[in-house]
């Protein structure tokens, strides 16, 4: 590397002036006239038309320079009372200790120029001759970079630095990189050194996040400083790459779709670089019909929601077949789908016989004249760059003939010399140019007359004035033809084409939230997401079509989501969504257009995508009217829109991903003081939530503070219930305090155990009590109770544990629980957890079919229950204590044979319940009430709780409860004659079994084998009395094994064979007998003495009914006695 080259700190404060104007590409004329800063107050109007700006630059630069005039007078006398040497060095202070306000996260391309072989150049020729060299070569660099409005942040020697998209971001900064390199690559390859050697450059582009903007350095050695691994990377590529090429990373070619031709240069192990990197050499421009074409670098996604839009465009196209010509401007703002919708009536005209032609208009090009009409005119006569002038004149006479009046107006628009062919024309250039637009709306024409013509305009806001004229021009020309012109725009463009006839011009409008599945749809293969990720495409897309294709693209390709059959589900806890790379830069663009208002955007964005004046005005240090001015300024820009007047007046972000770019942009310590600012604002108000509240905490880094807000969040949650919201506050607070744990705080391990425990509690009423979630949350709350030691928290883990399993149907292991947290609550002096912890073994003792062995669980249980002390402990253990004692008591007491026993627990547990006001609680018990009548055989009492449960646990998102209501509904429908309930039954099913679901599914499925067979679906009910009998062997929840086999044998009496019948009867009666279930046993002997009534064994069938039917207390179960009784009475008769 040769000595860098000190361009002057004056020059480098013009370059930034200018770009922050707009007008980089004037840079080289500043460079090249040697203008410094304090020349500026000095530029006459002369003076810049001698420099070459044209009228507008030349008005924003007198403009500029005016209010730079005037800031530097009125700073003037803050330095009277100091030397200029203290000034400087205040200043150098400043600036080297501290990042400068303008210091932003910026999504930056970056280019890194090297002159090939300069070191070895400088041993052959003189150090003068060296300096012209590298001076000619920076100074063309420069002028490149600036036309392709980029920025010199460094000259190094033959080494130069360069930035897109900062200080002023562009919709396509990747591309206008690759612009620059190339001309660049093109302009030093014509320069010679003195001894006759041509020079050649070698680039690196490469693209990513940077803080960029931090002045370091002082004096002539200031500059913007940019930190991140882009520039490296940028450098590092550069290295790659041969004698005039440029090279790139697969980052940049995404960003460039189609627009170039790569090749690949295969992984490369790069300096300073972690992972190889894949890079491309750049092989020139792609020639592409539209710059839609050239951005797609993959398969269309199909349109959406755009039918009535198509419907009329061909329409239109119907008259300009028929002679009326038509022209049709398709108007909207970026990514609304204006190219998209083009294509699709492109493919629909593609039917039909027609000639198409496209003139694709160019943001580098939009003071070239006649530019679409020469790019359409290269691409349709098959230029090659390899080709020379005649053969380009060929080329043109096989498209247009050789009729020597019109190529000698087309190939001096070509940029060839026909003279020698044509011959010289006699015009004036005023003249030339209205001959060469009457040739071109001829040829026009003449094409017409064979077949129809599609004449696309594409991004008509970038086309440059002389192309305008000639568009004028043709609306006279095709009024009469068979022609239909289909332009694009952005509402920028609001030439108006002086109200013609012809002329048919429409908005397009956003996509509503089906149209955005859609798209979704179409992108995932049919597979859904789920609905939280939904939710976020909907809320930061707005409907613009290729901020929806886009985001969902960079949500699939980031690895959250995994498939799960017909679905994509997240990995685990969603994480924040970035901002898709390939709207970073267009994003930016809009705001660094608003350059001294940008600021009240960015402090705005960290409020949120709505804001109210008074917060904001609250929390700006701007006064008052700068404040209004400059959100009018928004307002005007369309950045934001404004409900109501100030200071009453509410902000809403036009796009939520334009918010989300203003807020990334800035360093996080600045929006870390912000934040702080809003959270102390907002805590005055006792109406703020809590969650509001969390965030900004959370963001200003008060992590202890942020937890404590979560939590409170949750906590509201659950109690409005709104349980998904309760789950997500939690997963934030442990999320935030998992740090501390994992360096040993041991105050902070007992609080994520307690925010896990709440966690656990939560998924479980959600979730699910037997869910993946819920297990995991309980596993993960058992490793921090081990690390804590004696707490009184076990004992909700070890619950968590216990009915996770037992949902499960994993009894044995629900077992070792229970018996866990009969041992860890034996010696506590707490009473609750004594009971809860007796009550669930009790529960799994029943449930595994041991009725005698719940006895003292259920005792203890009792003893010690207290309804006012245990009341408000639903959100401990899912639902309340109470209820939970109360309905495994009811349905144990029915398994006894003591039903109105039963019946009376049920109804105080129905009345805790509705007291509780807790929604999963009621649900719980109504539920498990419904079971209980259906075993009691009230179904009066079963339809009363399904038809109140089902719309309760819809609206409030409680699957198990809806799901087994339905269940039961289906049971119950086939009493009314509904041959489908078993259809309807089966996918309540496996509903259940999808969220880990396997207790109580026994019994359900015995109901509906029952009804099924009641219905002579003898079929269904034998496949779902197997299926229950499979359940049973895989869980060991046997309490209704006897009942099973009743029905079993009822199927088998149905087939006839009473044999069998009498068989499963008979075992129906001995796991009764075992179990102590006197219903049961009631019930079989009921049956098999029927049975044997049939077969005329009176004496067998009295011997098996009276022993079962004396040990019932009279009026213990009323029904089923009385039943007994009058097949006794005619047995005896």
């Amino acid at each position: 590397m040769l000595k860098s080259v000190d361009v002057g700190e004056d020059v480098k404060d013009v370059q930034s002036w200018l770009a922050e104007l707009g007008l980089q590409k004037y840079t080289l004329a500043f460079v090249e006239a040697e203008i410094e800063l304090a020349d500026l107050a000095y530029l006459s109007e002369d003076d810049l038309k001698e420099m070459g700006l044209p009228i507008g630059p030349r008005r924003r630069v007198n403009e500029a320079i005016r209010k730079f005039t005037d800031k530097t007078e009125a700073d003037t006398p803050a330095l009277q009372n100091q030397s200029i040497g203290d000034a400087v060095s205040d200043t150098s202070s400043n600036l080297t200790s501290n990042p400068s306000a303008d210091a932003e996260r910026r999504h930056l391309t970056v280019m890194f120029v090297d002159l090939v072989g300069s070191t070895e150049m400088a041993t052959r020729i003189d150090a003068e001759d060296m300096r012209t060299v590298i001076t000619g070569y920076q100074n063309t660099v420069a002028g490149v970079v600036g036309r392709y409005e980029g920025f010199v942040a460094k000259f190094m020697g033959d080494g130069v630095m360069c930035y897109f998209g900062w200080p002023r971001a562009g919709e396509d900064d990747a591309e206008r990189a690759v612009r620059a390199g190339l001309a660049i690559i093109d302009s030093i390859r014509t320069i010679n050194a003195p001894d006759g050697t041509a020079l050649a450059t070698r680039i690196g582009v490469a693209t990513g996040v940077v803080i960029v903007g931090d002045l370091i350095g002082s004096g002539a050695t200031q500059e913007a400083a940019v930190v991140g691994e882009t520039p490296n990377l940028a450098a590092r590529l550069q290295g790659v790459a041969g004698p005039n090429q440029l090279v790139l990373p697969s980052e940049t070619r995404r960003l460039l779709g189609s627009t170039y031709k790569l090749a690949s240069l295969g992984a490369q192990d790069l300096k300073g670089v972690g992972a190889p990197v894949e890079a491309f050499v750049v092989d020139g421009e792609a020639v592409q019909e539209s710059r839609f074409a050239a951005r797609q670098s993959g398969t269309l996604t199909p349109i959406v929601g755009r039918d009535r839009e198509i419907e009329l465009m061909l329409e239109r196209w119907a008259l300009a077949r028929s002679g009326q010509g038509q022209m049709v401007i398709v108007s909207g703002e970026a990514g609304i789908g204006k190219s998209r919708i083009t294509r699709a009536v492109i493919d629909e005209v593609a039917k039909d016989d027609h000639i198409r032609i496209t003139y694709q208009c160019s943001p580098y090009h939009a003071d070239s004249a006649f530019y679409p009409v020469i790019q359409q005119l290269s691409f349709a006569a098959g230029f090659a760059p390899s080709d020379g002038p005649d053969a380009r004149l060929d080329k043109l006479e096989a498209l247009l003939g050789k009729d020597p009046d019109t190529l000698k107006l087309i190939t001096p628009m070509m940029g060839l010399d026909g003279t020698a062919r044509y011959g010289a024309l006699d015009l004036t250039p005023a003249q030339q140019r209205a001959h060469t637009m009457k040739i071109l709306a001829k040829l026009l024409v003449e094409q017409s007359q064979d077949k129809p013509v599609l004449l696309v305009y594409e991004d008509l806001h970038w086309i440059d004035p002389t192309s305008l004229e000639l568009l004028d021009l043709l609306l006279d020309t095709v009024a009469d033809q068979n022609i239909m012109i289909l332009a694009t725009a952005r509402p920028s463009f609001e030439y108006g084409f002086g109200g013609h006839p012809i002329v048919t011009k429409f908005a397009l409008n956003r996509l509503g939230k089906d149209q955005i599945g859609d798209i979704v749809a179409k992108l995932t293969g049919g597979k859904a997401l789920p609905d939280e990720i939904m939710a976020i495409i909907a809320e930061r897309t707005d409907g613009v079509p290729l901020f929806v294709e886009e985001l969902t693209k960079t949500i699939l390709e980031s690895g959250a989501l995994k498939e799960d059959g017909v679905r994509l589900v997240l990995n685990g806890p969603l994480s924040t969504i970035a901002i898709p790379t390939t709207l970073h830069d267009s994003l930016m663009a809009r705001l660094d257009r608003l350059q001294p208002i940008k600021e009240v955007a960015q402090t705005a964005a960290c409020i949120g995508r709505e804001f109210s004046h008074g917060l904001l005005a609250e929390i700006s240090l701007l006064p008052k009217a700068e404040l209004t001015a400059a959100l009018d300024g928004l307002i005007a820009a369309e950045l934001i829109y404004r409900r109501g007047l100030p200071p009453e007046a509410t902000y809403l972000f036009k796009h939520a991903l334009v918010r989300d770019a203003a807020y990334e942009s800035q360093l996080k310590e600045k929006r870390r003081a912000i934040h702080a600012r809003i959270l102390t604002a907002l805590e005055t108000d006792p109406e703020i939530a809590p969650e509001v509240l969390a965030v900004h905490a959370e963001a200003a880094g008060l992590t202890d503070r942020a937890i404590d807000l979560w939590e409170a969040a949750s906590k509201a949650a659950t109690a409005r219930p709104a349980f998904d919201e309760a789950i997500s506050h939690l997963a934030q607070a442990i999320e935030l305090i998992e740090p501390k744990v994992d360096a040993g705080d041991g105050s902070a391990t007992e609080r994520a155990l307690s925010l896990q425990i709440q966690l656990g509690m939560t998924l479980l009423v959600r979730r699910g009590y037997g869910a993946s979630d819920t297990i995991d949350a309980f596993e993960n709350a058992l490793t921090l109770a081990d690390i804590v030691g004696e707490t009184p928290m076990r004992y909700s883990v070890l619950y968590g544990l216990w009915i996770g399993k037992a949902i499960r149907g994993e009894f044995s292991e629900a077992w070792q629980r229970a018996e866990a947290l009969v041992e860890t609550t034996a010696g506590s002096s707490e009473i609750v957890p004594l009971v809860v912890a007796n009550r669930v073994a009790a529960a799994t003792r029943m449930f595994m079919g041991d009725l005698a062995g719940a006895e003292k669980y259920l005792n203890v249980a009792f003893k010690n229950y207290d309804p006012v002390e245990h009341g408000g402990l639903a959100n401990r253990f899912g639902q309340d204590v109470g209820v939970s004692l109360y309905t495994f008591a009811a349905t144990r007491s029915l398994l006894l044979g003591k039903t109105r026993q039963g019946w009376k627990y049920s109804d105080e547990a129905d009345r805790i319940a509705r007291s509780t006001g807790h929604i999963q609680t009621i649900c719980y018990m109504l539920v498990i009430r419904a079971m209980f009548a259906l075993d009691a055989e009230d179904y009066a009492v079963v339809e009363r709780c399904v038809t109140e449960v089902i719309p309760i646990s819809h609206e409030h998102n409680l699957p198990v409860w809806y799901e087994f209501a339905v269940a039961i509904r289906e049971i119950l429908a086939a009493k009314s004659g509904d041959r489908a309930c078993v259809q309807k039954y089966l996918k309540a099913d496996a509903a259940i079994a999808a969220l880990d679901t396997k207790m109580f599914i026994p019994q359900v499925r015995i109901g509906m084998a029952r009804s099924a067979l009641a219905l002579g679906l003898r079929l269904e009910a034998a496949k779902l009395a197997a299926l229950a009998q499979e359940m049973m062997d895989q869980t060991g929840e046997t309490y209704s094994l006897s009942d099973l086999k009743r029905v079993q044998a009822r199927i088998a009496m149905a087939d006839g064979d009473s044999e069998v019948a009498e068989s499963f009867l008979g075992k129906a009666l001995d796991v009764a007998r075992q179990q102590g279930a006197k219903l049961y046993e009631l019930r079989a002997a009921i049956d098999l003495a029927r049975l044997m009534q049939e077969q005329d064994r009176r004496d067998e069938a009295i011997a098996i009914l009276e022993p079962i039917h004396q040990s019932i207390a009279d009026g213990d179960c009323p029904e089923d006695q009385k039943m007994a009784r009058e097949l006794l009475a005619e047995l005896t008769a």
